[in-house]
């Protein structure tokens, strides 16, 4: 994965998420470390990393609907 490709996934998690500050709760990291990995200036550690990407594919994914 690139840089661009980090930073896409990264930003859009915050957008998701209405901000950085929301998703940095989520993670337990700071705004500033986010927003340097949103904006491509640094990489974010890998278990950060797998946290977003399993965030955003849950974000994704259609809902089930229930008729019951």
């Amino acid at each position: 994965m690139d840089r661009e490709m980090y930073a896409s996934t990264i930003s859009s998690a915050v957008d998701y998420f209405e901000g950085y500050g929301t998703l940095a709760v989520i993670l337990n990291v700071s705004v500033d470390d986010l927003r340097c990995w949103a904006e491509g200036r640094s990489y974010p550690p890998a278990d950060v990393l797998h946290r977003i990407v399993n965030l955003t594919r849950r974000l994704n994914r259609p809902r089930r609907v229930s008729w019951n």
